[in-house]
């Protein structure tokens, strides 16, 4: 049994608040943290989680108050967990240290899942620094839970470099400045370069080589401003997104307070921008949500239909994209991800009744369908 009871007891009695401490022993070692559980009710198939990582010499509290995360979770309905490392670090290969990290995560991913409704396809982990390099190993070696990750002002480890192999293409979000002296954007020994990094995935997300590259507003006058750097499409659905804050220093861009060294960018907020890039996977690829109404349904073309087998969708764009089907109760029944361009063959559907549909484009823009299978 990988939770642990006396944690889950603990959490138990203490959900009368929406901020909750958490302490537990693993492998021998006391483990503490913090979670934050917004006051709305769980969305439909349970609440996300999003794992934040305090710095080295940092705590979860630290890292609650300066990112604001917790704003953008009660706002986006999502659950925030802040667990301590141990001596105030996590353990991402710069020593032999003994820690268990990544079990210590997958063991409060059980945990949460056992207290709350959450939904184990979309739990996500950042962090700042050190957190970020553990972010990173998470995507490495816990991919089977972690649906996507992002690093704030971390990199890679040459171990983690070394030993990271997951199964499917994890969507990954860097975060980084350039004038960061802690975690230097050219690398140090033992940290790889954020270009190498960026290049690791996307050879391993089987994204493209060059990315589209475009400068974010320049809103608040503080020595830096932001360059995007997205690399889509990926395998799987996923993507690789470089956020560069040219002139930006060790911290986290719009933090309240003191988050590290150097110059703050203020003309982004990184909690924001790791959710807006959460939000748009799960383990699975990209999130699909059926939302449009029924007037917009004819979008696609569908033939035959009525249909009784095989069913021919074409759409009206050249890129590839992501096609979901739905059943009559608005239900996720098939997801057939990275569809060449024009059309596809669908297999037979399940049994007789309407079915809704829903194309995503690589590059943007959402079409929709319906077919009656007789």
């Amino acid at each position: 049994m990988k939770y642990i009871l006396s944690a889950i007891f603990l959490i138990k009695c203490l959900t009368i608040s929406t901020q909750i401490s958490f302490s537990f022993v693993h492998d021998g070692l006391q483990r503490s943290g913090l979670v934050y559980i917004p006051q709305q009710e769980p969305p439909a198939g349970g609440w996300p989680v999003v794992f934040v990582l305090h710095g080295f010499t940092q705590t979860a509290q630290g890292i609650m108050g300066y990112s604001g995360m917790n704003s953008v979770a009660e706002e986006e309905n999502f659950i925030t967990c802040y667990p301590n490392g141990i001596n105030f670090s996590w353990n991402v290969g710069f020593t032999a240290a003994a820690t268990d990290d990544v079990n210590f995560i997958e063991t409060l991913i059980d945990s949460l899942s056992a207290v709350w409704l959450i939904n184990p396809q979309r739990v996500y982990a950042c962090g700042m620094s050190n957190g970020g390099f553990m972010s990173y190993r998470l995507a490495c070696e816990l991919d089977n839970k972690i649906a996507a990750i992002a690093s704030v002002t971390g990199s890679m480890t040459a171990a983690t470099f070394s030993n990271c192999g997951p199964a499917r293409a994890v969507p990954v979000l860097e975060i980084h400045g350039t004038a960061d002296a802690i975690v230097p954007y050219a690398g140090s020994n033992g940290i790889l370069p954020i270009p190498e990094v960026l290049q690791f995935w996307r050879n391993h997300n089987g994204c493209p080589t060059a990315a589209t590259i475009s400068n974010l507003p320049d809103i608040v006058s503080e020595g830096s401003y932001v360059e995007k750097q997205l690399y889509v499409p990926c395998n799987g659905g996923s993507s690789l997104e470089h956020l560069r804050i040219v002139g930006g220093g060790h911290t986290w861009p719009g933090s309240t307070g003191v988050s590290g060294i150097g110059n703050t960018n203020r003309d982004i907020s990184a909690s924001r921008e790791i959710w807006r890039f959460f939000s748009q996977y799960d383990l699975s690829g990209p999130v699909s949500s059926l939302s449009d109404s029924p007037q917009h349904l004819q979008k696609l073309k569908v033939s035959p239909n009525p249909t009784d087998g095989l069913v021919r969708i074409e759409w009206p764009f050249t890129q590839p994209a992501w096609l979901a089907i739905y059943n009559s109760r608005g239900q996720l029944i098939r997801r057939q991800l990275y569809i060449p361009a024009p059309f596809v063959q669908v297999d037979p559907l399940p049994a007789p009744g309407i079915y809704y549909l829903q194309a995503i484009a690589a590059g943007g823009g959402e079409w929709t369908g319906s077919i009656l299978v007789q």
